[in-house]
């Protein structure tokens, strides 16, 4: 049946596919064809094989997990397809009159599939904790470039204080450097903190209001925008309730502000506009390039000329907002700025 019905039996499979794991939709169904042609293959000789059950489809449902890795599919719906594919097959029986089977063959085609998910599992998870363990050593690179940086400006700063320099322009670079120290220490603590929630830690939620944490953050950002003669202003009318953990939403809007800041033109403005549900930063940063809308909210990636800041940023700053079942997109102006729009439910 398996030789003489694998196409009404593979069209019967994808369906089901597509009505049940909807995150499936986006596959592309001529590879998706000869990838299963080819698992029916293995699973023929080894239905026809007579020696003790010895699994299936090594290297076919080996390539099927990691392209499901490759294709960023959740592990549960690798499992799941092969249960889909028992049903089809059960069901093409039925609609084929080939049947009936005797219970054993029954089992054995279970047993052979179960084995092929076991195979696609384990590839999948060991890519996955090869593509976690890289991304853990890319993250302490990333900070470790970016202490060592500061350090060694407060050391020249250090050097400068013995060398006779007028002790102000050391104490400006001295104070700068401890500003970026604690910006960069403040992002790895709430990056761990984010992580815990990620994985299943709870949010330290409270009755809040959004207009005095969007006050302190704008000053906190002032010192830096003065510096570079910024207009800096807030419009966040009183009250504005909402639940959620100050401590994570505080940092996230103060990344976005300080980022506005920063990538803003010397003698330009950032607007800090907020209303019910929604918050926005308005900047004069020049623009982004077309295509980096979403690339700016990768972890480590930094798309402007000055490349001084934290990669890890706007990133986090997107991870506490969605933490809170928030959004946060950008609005692009090439040539004038952009707008970073945050909306809670």
């Amino acid at each position: 049946m398996l030789r003489e019905r694998r196409n009404p039996l593979a069209r019967r499979w994808i369906d089901r596919v597509r009505a049940q794991l909807p995150s499936e939709h986006a596959l592309d169904e001529d590879e998706v064809l000869d990838s299963l042609h080819l698992f029916l293959d293995e699973l023929v000789t080894a239905l026809e094989d007579e020696t003790p059950l010895r699994g299936v489809g090594s290297s076919v449902a080996q390539a099927h997990g990691a392209q499901r890795h490759i294709l960023q599919r959740d592990i549960a719906d690798v499992v799941r397809e092969y249960g889909l594919l028992f049903d089809a097959v059960v069901d093409e029986c039925r609609a084929s009159g080939s049947g009936p089977f005797a219970p054993e063959e029954y089992a054995r085609l279970a047993g052979l599939l179960s084995r092929g998910a076991a195979e696609a599992v384990q590839e999948f998870a060991e890519l996955r904790a090869l593509e976690l363990r890289k991304q853990s050593w890319e993250h302490f690179a990333f900070l470790a470039h970016e202490i060592r940086g500061p350090l060694q400006t407060a050391r020249i700063s250090s050097h400068l204080l013995r060398s006779g320099t007028p002790p102000q322009r050391a104490i400006e670079v001295l104070d700068r450097s401890l500003s970026q120290l604690s910006e960069t220490i403040d992002h790895a603590l709430l990056d761990a903190r984010l992580r815990g929630i990620d994985a299943g830690a709870a949010l330290q939620t409270e009755s809040l209001d959004l207009a005095p944490l969007l006050a302190q953050t704008v000053d906190d950002a002032r010192p830096d925008a003065d510096a570079r003669n910024i207009s800096l202003t807030v419009d966040a009318p009183r009250p504005l309730a909402m639940t959620g953990d100050a401590r994570v939403l505080r940092s996230a809007v103060g990344n976005l502000i300080r980022n506005a800041v920063k990538f803003t033109r010397s003698g330009g403005r950032v607007v800090v506009r907020a209303r019910e549900g929604i918050i926005e930063i308005e900047d004069q940063c020049g623009g982004l390039r077309e295509g980096d809308e979403q690339k700016i909210f990768d972890a480590f990636r930094q798309v402007g000329e000055d490349r001084s800041g934290f990669g890890l940023g706007l990133a986090i700053a997107r991870q506490g907002i969605e933490a809170h079942a928030g959004t946060l997109g950008v609005r692009n102006q090439p040539g004038q700025g952009c707008t970073f729009v945050v909306t809670f439910p």
